[in-house]
């Protein structure tokens, strides 16, 4: 007989296609993840995974298991915005998705003053390159770019982010030089950004590479290379000069987004409007308007 907490191990591997991804973000050991996995799979009697170069892939057994613990997700997160939704008080904990690169160029002052005005609520805050799902419950708010918000997400457009030619003061144009460039690793490699950079300084060399923009920043900031940043990133860093105008084509709209069950419970919605006015005032910050 499997229980809930053993049908989340079986859905985090099958997500993730890996024991060292799905043990990370339940919070375990890779080995203690590999002896539950061992564990689950006695219990049952069959093989939930094949491994394929690399890669957990889900026999048709650990399908049927996938597709039963999404259900009951589904269910227990229905359940929780049903009953957060009965709150009167603005206390408890929201749980908060942004970025990095957010959290250190903009919101930290922000959260800040949010925790002063409201000791009762506690903001857990979670920066990672995934879009956690909303409406799995894996947060309450996200902070975050999106040019196409999900249909049961609710929320208020803050301003376009726009992207920009960097480097470390007193170096020249990226067009006259062959480099170096820093830019994202694989795990970034779909933001429109780096295809960018791939697109026009191809043959410029690389000398670093990052799974994270605010690494980048940093790199660029101590003068190692040229890179494309967000305009609000550049301008956190004293180091760090703007070349040139913002690059069309690579907008990205700042979204705060919320599941449309849980806008009307109190502590989500002191945080919706407590943010949203404050964000919204630095517009140009994001936009270089």
């Amino acid at each position: 007989m499997l229980e809930w907490d053993d049908l989340k191990l079986v859905l985090a591997v099958g997500r993730a296609r890996s024991i060292t991804q799905a043990a990370r973000q339940c919070g375990l050991h890779h080995s203690t993840l590999f002896r539950r996995m061992a564990d689950i799979e006695s219990r049952l009697g069959a093989k939930l995974f094949e491994r394929q170069q690399g890669d957990y892939q889900p026999t048709s057994s650990g399908l049927a298991a996938m597709q039963t613990a999404e259900n009951l997700e589904a269910e227990m997160a229905v359940l929780a915005r049903t009953l957060a939704g009965q709150d009167i008080r603005p206390t408890g904990t929201v749980r908060l998705t942004t970025t990095d690169t957010l959290l250190h160029a903009v919101l930290a002052d922000d959260l800040a003053a949010f925790a002063n005005g409201y000791p009762e609520i506690t903001v857990h805050v979670v920066t990672d390159n995934r879009f956690y799902d909303l409406n799995r419950h894996d947060a309450d708010i996200a902070i975050r770019p999106s040019n196409a918000p999900n249909e049961n997400l609710v929320g208020r457009q803050i301003a376009p982010i726009r992207s920009v030619v960097c480097a470390a003061k007193g170096m020249g144009d990226p067009n006259d030089a062959d480099g170096p460039w820093i830019t994202c690793d694989e795990s970034l490699a779909h933001i429109k950004a780096a295809q960018w950079r791939d697109k026009h300084f191809q043959e410029q060399h690389v000398t670093m590479r990052s799974n994270s923009l605010l690494n980048v920043a940093r790199l660029v900031n101590a003068g190692a290379g040229y890179a494309v940043l967000p305009m609000f990133l550049a301008g956190a860093f004293s180091n760090i000069t703007i070349l040139g105008d913002a690059i069309d084509g690579l907008d990205n709209d700042l979204w705060i987004l919320m599941h449309r069950d849980l806008k009307a419970v109190p502590r989500i919605r002191a945080f919706n409007d407590f943010m949203f006015p404050r964000l919204k005032a630095k517009s140009a910050l994001f936009a270089g308007a």
